[in-house]
């Protein structure tokens, strides 16, 4: 596991935990709209990292397991963002937002390019597969800008 100077090396797998269920318990909460306050996601959040950081058990799976969760929830939120993307919602919306994420999706495609190719199937060309990923983020990035109402 990598090593962050001001962080001593036992409390890493602790401290990755707590960010890590924060994060996803944090982004599943306001995602779903489980509650209206995010103070009140945050909070549950909180409490539910700084307990799953106590369970020993956890800590270990996740410092074994977490470049794949991380993977795996990348999928995950791409998917709910294409949910987001494609169903009909109330007015127009900004759609910057949308935008600078998929450029940010395809940066850290072209970033991580050579950590993704173990993931592609058997039988399918690593490049091919980035590279209709790409196209499929700059199909995205430009039907957004065509169907971007102007103010």
């Amino acid at each position: 596991m990598a090593t962050i100077p001001f962080l001593p090396a036992d409390l890493l797998p602790l401290v990755s935990t707590f960010l890590f269920v924060f994060a996803v318990v944090f982004g599943v909460l306001s995602y779903a709209k489980v509650f209206d306050d995010r103070r009140v996601n945050g909070a549950l959040a909180l409490a539910i990292a700084l307990f799953s950081m106590a369970y020993e058990p956890l800590v270990l799976a996740l410092t074994q397991y977490m470049p794949i969760a991380v993977g795996v929830l990348i999928v995950l939120f791409f998917l709910a963002l294409l949910k987001k993307m494609f169903t009909k919602g109330e007015g127009g919306g900004d759609k910057l937002p949308i935008l600078v994420t998929i450029i940010l999706l395809a940066m850290l495609l072209g970033a991580f390019s050579q950590e993704l190719t173990r993931f592609v199937p058997l039988g399918f060309d690593p490049t091919a597969v980035l590279w209709i990923g790409g196209l499929i983020l700059v199909f995205l990035f430009f039907w957004f800008i065509y169907s971007h109402k102007a103010s």
